[in-house]
C-alpha cells in the first residue's frame, strides 16, 4: 500500500513478491488405516495459511478496485511432518517488489553533492498498441529472414513529457500517450544495454539480423482528409541470444531406463522432459519447446504420428485426413496422476504396436504439464510431506489458476497460452484436460472447518470436495437441431468410459466405499451439494437434458468458443473451444493429491483407461472425407473436408441437405 500511496491497481499485480512461512509444530500428523484418510492439524494449517493469504489478497482487490485481484503473489506454506514433544517454531519471510509496476529511476549527486532524483512511470499503455507485421525480407541461402518490419500507432512524434504534463494528469499521460521519441530512447537503450551485457536473452533471436518499426503518426489537423498519416521509421540490430532457446535433445542422456515413464511417485518437469527426450528418438515423434513458464521453466508438447518422408508437414492437413486429440495435464500441478497416465500412453504409442496402430488413423498431442511451476513446486514440497494434499502447487506461481489469461495475447504467465496455441494449430476432435482433487478429508481449520474457502460466497460448493468421492468425469452434450449427433455420441463415451473404468484392476472396490462414505456423511447432510450421479459403479456428472447450443439460451455452456474465452462443454473450464470442431472435449477428477506408490498406480491406471476410452473410439470410427474437384475460373480447385463428430457404429449419417 505504501508503495502504490495507497492505490491498489489491477495493473500493480501482484501486489507482492512472495511470503514464505516455514512451519515446525507437534500437532496431530498420522495417517489412518482408512484408504488414504488421516488426521493432520499441520495438512489442514498449510491449507488455510495459503487460502486465506489468496482470498486476502483478492477481497483486498474487491474493496480497493471493485473486482477480485487475482494474481496474488507467491504464497508458499512448508509444514514439516509433527515434531512430538518440541516447541513450535514459524519463521516467516515475506519479500516485497521493488516497485508497484514498471519505471525508471535515476539517483544521483551532483557537483554540489546534492542528493537527487528523477522517475518515470512505464505502466502499460491503453488502447490498440499490438505490433502488426508488415514485411519480412529474405535471402536466398540464409536461414532465417534478414529483417521483419512491423507498425505500430503513435501519438506523437517527438517527447514532450514536461509540457504535456502542464496540460494532462500524469497519470493519464504516463497510461495514453505514446510517442516515437520515447520508442527510439527506449531501443537505443536496449542496444545499449545488450553491449554491455544485460538483458542478452531478451529482444534477442539467432538468424535474424535487423528489426524495423514503422509508427502510424495522427494526421495533423490543418492536413486534408484525404492526407496519407505521417510515418515514422525506427531500425535496430538484433543480436543472438546469449543463452540458446532449448532442445530436447539437451535431456537425451538423463533418462534410460526401461519401461521410460514410472508410476512410484509424481513426476517433476524435469524428468517429464527426460521422458519426452526419450521418446522424441522414435520415429514419428516431434517433440518441439513452448516458451518458458513465469519462473523460467521449460514447457514441451509432442506431435506423435507415423512417420512420413516430409521435412515439414501441415498440421491442418494432417488433421483434415485423420481425427486429432489432444492430452493435456496437470493445469492443477498437485494433481499428479495426469502426466503419468499421459506420458505412459505416449511410451505405448510408440513401441506397442497394436497401440501403434491406431496412429493410422488419429493424430496424438501430448502435453504433459501445463503448469511446470506449480508442478515444480509440488514435486518440492512432496520431499517433505508426500502424503498431504499439497495445494500451494495446485495453482500457477502467483496464487491464480495458470488457465487466467488464457486468451490474452500477452498474460502475466506466459503459459496460459499453451494451451490455446496447440488448439488453434491442431483444431482437435477431442481435448483432454484430466485433474484431480484430494484424496482425503479436506479442511481449513479457521474457515469454519471446510475446504476450498476462496471467496465469501462459494462455501456450499467448496463443501462437495469435503470428502472424496472416487475417480470421476463429467460429460454433456448439446440440444438443439443443429447437432443432432451430440447426445448420442455422449451416450457412446459415457459407456465406453463405464466399461474401461470398471476393469482397472483395484478401481471398483475404491468407487464403491468412497461413494458409500460420500452418501453417508455427506450426501445425506447436504443434499444439495453433494450429489451422487453414479453410473454402474462408476461416477459420471451428466446434465439431465444437456447444454443449449447456440439457438438456447444465452446460459448454455455449448456456445462458440472462440476469442472471448467461452469455454465448451465438458471441456474443464478451458476456453476457446469451439464445438463445432472440438466435439468431444472432457476431463476427469481422481482423488490423487497426493498420490505415490501403489496408490499412484491406481490412479493413473484409471487415467489411462479413460485416455484409451477417446483414442479408440477416434480410431474405430470412420473418417468422413469427402474430396471434390470444379472448374472455378478457368482452374481446377480441389477442396478436401472431413466432417464431424466421428460417430459410433450404431449411428448412420444422416443425409447431406439438398439445395
Amino acid at each position: 500500500m505504501a508503495q502504490t500511496h495507497g492505490e491498489i491497481r489491477q495493473e500493480f499485480v501482484p501486489l507482492f513478491d512472495t511470503l514464505r512461512l516455514d512451519i515446525h509444530m507437534s500437532e496431530p500428523d498420522y495417517n489412518l488405516d482408512l484408504d488414504k484418510e488421516r488426521i493432520s492439524a499441520l495438512e489442514a494449517l498449510q491449507e488455510d495459511t495459503f487460502y486465506t493469504t489468496e482470498n486476502f489478497v483478492n477481497m483486498t482487490g474487491d474493496l480497493e478496485t471493485g473486482r477480485p485481484i487475482t494474481y496474488a503473489g507467491r504464497v508458499i506454506p512448508i509444514v514439516h511432518p509433527s515434531e512430538d514433544g518440541q516447541d513450535g517454531r514459524v519463521h516467516i519471510e515475506f519479500y516485497a517488489k521493488a516497485a508497484p509496476n514498471p519505471l525508471v529511476r535515476l539517483s544521483w549527486t551532483d557537483a554540489s553533492g546534492k542528493r537527487k532524483e528523477r522517475e518515470r512511470n512505464l505502466p502499460a499503455l491503453s488502447g490498440e498498441m499490438q505490433p502488426r507485421l508488415i514485411q519480412a525480407r529474405v535471402k536466398a541461402g540464409e536461414s532465417g529472414p534478414e529483417s521483419l518490419t512491423w507498425t505500430v500507432p503513435a501519438d506523437f512524434l517527438e517527447d514532450k513529457y514536461e509540457e504535456w504534463l502542464k496540460v494532462e494528469g500524469q497519470d493519464q499521460v504516463d497510461r495514453s500517450i505514446f510517442s516515437v521519441e520515447q520508442a527510439r530512447g527506449q531501443l537505443h537503450w536496449l542496444e545499449q544495454m545488450h553491449a554491455a551485457g544485460l538483458y542478452r536473452d531478451d529482444v534477442a533471436y539467432p538468424h535474424l539480423k535487423q528489426m524495423a518499426l514503422e509508427f502510424e503518426l495522427p494526421r495533423p489537423v490543418t492536413a486534408k482528409i484525404d492526407t496519407p498519416e505521417p510515418r515514422a521509421y525506427v531500425t535496430w540490430t538484433v543480436p543472438a541470444p546469449a543463452n540458446p532457446r532449448p532442445m530436447i535433445s539437451d535431456y537425451a542422456a538423463k533418462l534410460t531406463q526401461t519401461p521410460i515413464v514410472q508410476w512410484d511417485e509424481p513426476i517433476s518437469p524435469e524428468e517429464n522432459a527426460a521422458i519426452l527426450a526419450r521418446f522424441a528418438s522414435y520415429p514419428g515423434a516431434n517433440v518441439y519447446w513452448m516458451g518458458r513458464s513465469y519462473l523460467g521453466q521449460n514447457t514441451w508438447a509432442a506431435d506423435l504420428m507415423l512417420p512420413s518422408p516430409s521435412v515439414l508437414r501441415s498440421a491442418p492437413k494432417e488433421t483434415t485426413l485423420k481425427a486429432s486429440i489432444i492430452y493435456s495435464g496437470r493445469q492443477h500441478a498437485n494433481e499428479v496422476s495426469s502426466t503419468s497416465h499421459i506420458a505412459k500412453l505416449g511410451e505405448q504409442l510408440l513401441t506397442d504396436p497394436e497401440v501403434r496402430a491406431m496412429l493410422k488413423k488419429v493424430n496424438v498431442v501430448l502435453h504433459p504439464i501445463d503448469n511446470p511451476d506449480g508442478a515444480q513446486l509440488s514435486v518440492l514440497l512432496a520431499q517433505i510431506t508426500p502424503d498431504n494434499m499439497l495445494h500451494p502447487g495446485y495453482h500457477g506461481a502467483l496464487a491464480a489458476d495458470v488457465s487466467t489469461g488464457q486468451t490474452e495475447t500477452d498474460p502475466t504467465y506466459p503459459e496460459s497460452r499453451t494451451r490455446r496455441r496447440l488448439i488453434e494449430t491442431w483444431l482437435p476432435d477431442a481435448f483432454l484436460n484430466p485433474h484431480g482433487y484430494p484424496s482425503h478429508e479436506w479442511v481449513q481449520p479457521f474457515s469454519e472447518y471446510s475446504g476450498w474457502v476462496q471467496n465469501r460466497q462459494g462455501a456450499n460448493s467448496g463443501r462437495a470436495w469435503w470428502i472424496p468421492r472416487g475417480w470421476f468425469t463429467s460429460l454433456t452434450y448439446l440440444r438443439d437441431p443443429e447437432h443432432p449427433y451430440s447426445e448420442p455420441v455422449a451416450y457412446a463415451i459415457r459407456d465406453r468410459i463405464v466399461e474401461a473404468e470398471r476393469n482397472v484392476p483395484g478401481l471398483l472396490a475404491l468407487e464403491t466405499r468412497m461413494n458409500s462414505r460420500y452418501e453417508r456423511y455427506g450426501q445425506r447432510w447436504q443434499p444439495r451439494n453433494m450429489l451422487q450421479p453414479v453410473v454402474n459403479g462408476i461416477r459420471i456428472y451428466m446434465a439431465l437434458k444437456g447444454s443449449a447450443g447456440r439457438r438456447g439460451a444465452a446460459g448454455g455452456a455449448g456456445g462458440q468458443g472462440g476469442p472471448g474465452g467461452q469455454t465448451a462443454p465438458g471441456s474443464g473450464g478451458v476456453g476457446g473451444i469451439n464445438p463445432e470442431i472440438t466435439w468431444d472435449s472432457g476431463y476427469t477428477e481422481a482423488p490423487d493429491e497426493t498420490a505415490h506408490g501403489d496408490y499412484m498406480k491406481l490412479m493413473a491406471s484409471a487415467g489411462l483407461a479413460f485416455d484409451y476410452v477417446h483414442l479408440k473410439y477416434l480410431a474405430e470410427g470412420e473418417l468422413r472425407i469427402t474430396r471434390t474437384q470444379r472448374e472455378v475460373g478457368g482452374r481446377v480447385q480441389w477442396r478436401v473436408e472431413r466432417a464431424r463428430p466421428i460417430l459410433p457404429s450404431s449411428i448412420s449419417p444422416l443425409p447431406a441437405p439438398t439445395n
